[in-house]
């Protein structure tokens, strides 16, 4: 399929629909919108405990990069089996027990378990294994709950409020860990994933589809025809590479973040968090644009553009090291990642098939959340031992020749 394939999909009608969303009017969809909201504060809160007491054991960019590790791991080994049992079982009990689980799990140190640095890392594993099957589950039912034509609009949405849960919830995790303490903040994501899993109880989602059921059979039978599904694919390839060097860029962000506040801006690393709050920011003022630039570039173009203006803004980062020229730089990496991740997403949803979404979103989240795992811990290693505006270089010229290779290379011009 050619990008002029892809510029088609989307008629002046959808175009015109997408500038007046009303996904937030649609009470299945708004149901599962605020469980995803619920759930992200409850995971940035616990990922803010980590990092907080990582960085102030071990001193490092590498120790800050540890519970990533922890974030990132389980959906390396287990993404791709949860999407086939989110495509055998009914997605919202997945949703709903997986919020459920997770909460409990937060409640173990209160009784004594997993108190230590490494105790903690355990629970995160546990706590993130479970994740590996309410995301699949939740990118599997947007489709089924709002019409094709609000795609786009939901999709940015949800993804904006993934990065905006980034923000708030580190936001949360400084005033809530000095008041309450570590065991409080763990106490307040425990009530947040209890909340998450009430809101998607509200929201009609079936399950599986009429038409399609996946066929009784071994567990790797299906995980490999998800594979074979996406590796025949080259559009639902394509997109999901494309999803993980964009989630690479987040991630890699993130973590040098705090050493990029507190080395080259020197506002100190616990203002990191503003550095966030501008990319959280730049992706919500980029969900409201998207319908535009949709318009006047296309998805192919939007994404290859995008693309090279992420690698170009942290070029910029290392030149310019005073605070507000800096955080309009990242300001504008949340509105190009967003233009990238939630074009590419709404290309997914509409080309791969009800029966085997499990298994494609199980893969993509597998992809997105492995992003969070090595790829930052290389990038603090290079920051440690080199500087963190030469690591931000690098990863800019790798992320501007991610939109070169959509200019360049036929696979990758399919989207």
């Amino acid at each position: 399929m050619t990008n002029r394939d892809l510029e088609q999909n989307i008629s002046i009608p959808e175009i015109e629909a997408q500038k007046h969303p009303k996904v937030l009017l649609n009470p299945g969809f708004l149901s599962l919108w605020i469980g995803q909201l619920f759930s992200q504060l409850a995971d940035r809160i616990f990922i803010y405990v980590l990092m907080i007491v990582a960085y102030s054991l071990t001193g490092n960019l590498q120790g800050v990069a540890i519970p990533m590790l922890a974030f990132g791991i389980p959906s390396v080994l287990f993404g791709s089996i949860a999407g086939v049992f989110v495509d055998r079982w009914d997605r919202k009990f997945i949703l709903i027990i997986s919020d459920f689980l997770r909460g409990a799990i937060l409640l173990l140190p209160i009784f004594g378990i997993g108190n230590s640095l490494w105790g903690l890392f355990g629970l995160a594993f546990l706590v993130y294994s479970i994740t590996q099957f309410f995301a699949p589950a939740e990118s599997a039912s947007i489709p089924e709950l709002v019409p094709e034509r609000d795609l786009l609009s939901a999709n940015s949405l949800f993804l904006t409020t993934w990065m905006l849960s980034h923000v708030i919830g580190f936001g949360l995790g400084a005033p809530i860990v000095q008041f309450l303490g570590d065991r409080g903040a763990l106490i307040v994501a425990t009530s947040l994933y209890l909340l998450s899993g009430i809101a998607v109880s509200l929201s009609p989602i079936r399950g599986h589809g009429h038409k399609h059921r996946v066929k009784i059979g071994p567990v790797i039978d299906d995980l490999l025809a998800g594979f074979r599904y996406i590796l025949q694919n080259g559009t639902v390839g394509t997109s999901l590479f494309k999803m993980f060097m964009a989630a690479t860029g987040i991630a890699v962000v993130s973590v040098l973040a705090l050493g990029y506040a507190k080395d080259v801006l020197q506002i100190g690393e616990r203002n990191f968090g503003y550095l966030i709050i501008a990319a959280g920011i730049g992706m919500f003022v980029g969900m409201l644009l998207i319908p535009t630039f949709v318009k006047l570039l296309r998805r192919g173009g939007l994404v290859v553009v995008s693309f090279f203006v992420t690698g170009i803004l942290l070029w910029w980062l290392t030149i310019f090291t005073n605070v507000f020229p800096a955080l309009t730089i990242i300001f504008g990496l949340g509105v190009a990642n967003i233009f990238i991740t939630a074009t590419l997403q709404t290309i997914l949803q509409e080309k791969v098939p009800q029966y085997v979404r499990g298994r494609v979103f199980g893969a993509q989240n597998m992809l997105i959340n492995s992003a969070f795992t090595l790829p930052p811990y290389l990038f603090a290693l290079l920051a440690d031992n080199y500087t963190v505006s030469s690591s931000i270089l690098i990863l800019g010229v790798i992320l501007f020749c991610t939109g070169v290779a959509g200019l360049l290379i036929p696979k990758f011009k399919t989207v």
